[in-house]
């Protein structure tokens, strides 16, 4: 802002004086330093509250483009990019861990409710989970009724807690949508890092083989 002002102050100068054919007086100086002090800080006032407000912008923007708008949760385009990195640091190192989860007989859910109940579940569902995550995973939608959790960092029996928490969260209350109590339990497979050539599509598949399991041999559950 000083910089303005005194640039400013300089172009002030220069265009009395050329109006006034190269001279001016006393008081003429002084308008002209003057004006600019006033205006400039003015102006720089304006402008730094523009670019405080783009970037603003330009922070919500990239928040939605990374965001499940009905869950609040990442949406898939993002986890794939940041599971992908984190797994690709963890070679050499700790392996990281994967859940995959879907919500039991949603389906009957839809059906019996109608669609606007089974979003305010999934909605619910992934609120609960989020709370118990915390910081500890990357956790995202991964299509319909089906979410997906990075827990970098984390072998089998520390991903294994973190799985039986998000269960029992879940399954501890019906939840409450539309004026409806609806019991919600949720299956999940799981799948850890145990080499340092395992990627992420390896884990998934695994991951989601795992989730398969739960479901036939009677839900809510977890396997591994």
């Amino acid at each position: 802002m000083a910089l303005l002002t005194l640039a400013s102050v300089l172009v002030s100068v220069l265009v009395t004086l050329m109006f006034n054919g190269g001279s001016v007086d006393s008081t003429g100086v002084r308008i002209a330093i003057l004006v600019p002090c006033i205006v400039a800080p003015l102006f720089s006032s304006q402008q730094l509250r523009l670019i405080q407000q783009l970037e603003r912008t330009r922070e919500e923007l990239h928040r939605l483009s990374i965001t499940d708008e009905l869950t609040q949760t990442y949406n898939r385009r993002y986890f794939m990019q940041v599971a992908e990195h984190c797994l690709a640091q963890a070679r050499g190192g700790k392996g990281s861990s994967i859940l995959i989860f879907d919500l039991d007989d949603f389906k009957a859910v839809n059906d019996r409710y109608g669609h606007l109940i089974g979003d305010a579940v999934l909605a619910e569902v992934c609120r609960r989970c989020a709370l118990r995550l915390r910081r500890e995973g990357v956790f995202a939608r991964y299509g319909g009724e089906e979410f997906v959790v990075l827990l970098p960092d984390a072998d089998y029996r520390e991903a294994l807690e973190v799985a039986e928490r998000l269960r029992q969260t879940v399954a501890e209350r019906p939840i409450e949508a539309g004026g409806f109590f609806i019991p919600v339990t949720i299956s999940l497979g799981l799948a850890t890092q145990r080499s340092p050539h395992q990627g992420l599509d390896e884990l998934l598949n695994h991951a989601d083989d795992a989730l398969y399991r739960a479901k036939r041999q009677g839900k809510n559950r977890v396997r591994g």
